[in-house]
């Protein structure tokens, strides 16, 4: 799922919690979800162009919580490129934030099963591809 398509979902649950009438003193909506950005900023950086030698290099994240459960994606990274704790750190704080905002803001989701993609080393760049 395109960036554009991750903050387009994160706008829309800020609308469903304040149509829901959430009202909560110790917290800002927004700045909620500005943190979820950059938190995927950093793991997006993280990440980089996934530059990849062979399909063995290419690995997969869920990514997210949707609120009745299960990743909002998988993000698609090369293993041999890039620090693999780093990034399940902070894969892990970013999914955990998401399912704490869910429950303060009362977000709700489309409860659809995300399958985890293929991925292969598609012209030196690891991608979802069709097995």
């Amino acid at each position: 799922m395109p960036k554009s398509a991750t903050y387009a979902l994160l706008a829309l649950a800020a609308v469903a919690a304040a149509g829901a009438g959430c009202n909560d003193e110790d917290h800002d909506e927004a700045a909620d979800i500005a943190r979820l950005a950059t938190m995927e900023a950093r793991i997006d950086a993280l990440i980089g162009d996934a530059a990849c030698t062979g399909g063995d290099d290419c690995r997969t994240v869920a990514f997210g919580a949707k609120p009745c459960g299960g990743p909002w994606k998988y993000k698609i990274f090369a293993a041999a490129t890039l620090d693999t704790a780093e990034l399940a750190r902070l894969v892990k704080a970013y999914n955990d934030h998401n399912a704490v905002l869910n429950a303060r803001w009362g977000w709700a989701s489309d409860c659809a099963y995300v399958m985890e993609p293929a991925v292969g080393c598609v012209e030196g760049r690891c991608r979802a591809v069709v097995p």
